[in-house]
């Protein structure tokens, strides 16, 4: 699979803690509304994405190999902060903000998020506030351990 890359608008939302609740003997979790929206959102824009530029039905449906994930998180800067600030040091988390992007892709771009053996994140400000995720499949040679590389 060639890179794909996704822009997800909006402002990014990062991943709520499961709320748990119980019916009789039986113990249920479920996300937050906003994680839960949010997550629906990436989906629906990656797969329009997907589909405008030939990835979806041109690519075998999900990717089953080891992965690597870029997220880049662009941030409203708020009026009052002085210019002199350039690092987005308050919330959401930058790993909650890419738990939620692959949560979201699970099932659109790769079988479950576990296949994703190499992650960075960044956060910013940025305008328009929005996520880029960028995706390449990881060749065996290149998930050698670091020790074995050098």
């Amino acid at each position: 699979m060639n890179p794909l890359t996704i822009t997800v608008y909006g402002v990014p939302v990062a991943q709520g803690r499961p709320r748990f609740f119980r019916r009789g003997d039986h113990v249920g979790a479920f996300d937050p509304k906003a994680s839960k929206d949010y997550k629906a959102s990436i989906r629906i824009q990656a797969i329009e994405q997907m589909v405008r530029t030939g990835r979806h039905g041109a690519m075998p449906p999900l990717n089953e190999g080891a992965m690597a994930m870029e997220v880049h998180a662009y941030l409203p800067r708020p009026k009052t902060l002085p210019k002199r600030v350039r690092h987005h040091t308050r919330r959401p988390d930058a790993d909650n903000i890419a738990k939620g992007c692959k949560d979201a892709l699970k099932g659109v771009v790769y079988k479950d998020d576990s296949q994703i053996i190499d992650l960075h994140v960044s956060k910013e400000y940025g305008d328009p506030p929005r996520v880029v995720i960028e995706l390449r499949e990881v060749e065996e040679e290149d998930a050698s351990p670091r020790s074995e590389r050098d």
